[in-house]
């Protein structure tokens, strides 16, 4: 084996020869990698200076929000639509809110009254999903 060889290379090759993996032509492009790695992890680029000392002033930052107050804030919008609107007796459904899931509960007249109900407390910015707790208070004379 030649001086100019690295131990490993010649491993990773067993089916040549040594002379086929030292030859003139891989000493140079071998040397070249050799020489490009020792650069490169001597971290003699300017910007990896500048990117190393720039992470070490770097502090971490944690963001603890306030969620009730959306979840109240989400409430009082959702009573707010659905008391407003014409087609829903709103005075028999109660809201809360808990992490941005609206729940439902109440008694409502018909599948109608509770699809508006439930597509209007959608619509609410914030509103993770709605969770429908209703009854359905079938007022028909016949019974059925």
């Amino acid at each position: 084996m030649s001086e100019g060889c690295h131990p490993q290379r010649l491993a990773s090759v067993p089916s040549r020869g040594p002379e086929a993996v030292c030859s003139p032509r891989t000493r140079f492009p071998l040397l070249l990698v050799l020489l490009l790695a020792t650069v490169g992890a001597a971290g003699s680029c300017p910007a990896q200076n500048v990117a190393g000392t720039a992470d070490a002033n770097l502090r971490e930052v944690v963001i603890e929000a306030q969620r009730e107050a959306a979840d109240a804030e989400i409430t009082r919008r959702v009573q707010t639509a659905l008391t407003e609107d014409p087609w829903i007796f709103a005075e028999h459904v109660t809201v809360t809110t808990r992490n941005g899931v609206v729940r439902i509960e109440g008694i409502v007249h018909d599948t109608a009254e509770l699809f508006r109900i439930l597509r209007l407390a959608h619509k609410i910015p914030g509103t993770r999903r709605v969770v429908d707790a209703t009854e359905i208070l079938h007022n028909d004379p016949e019974g059925g």
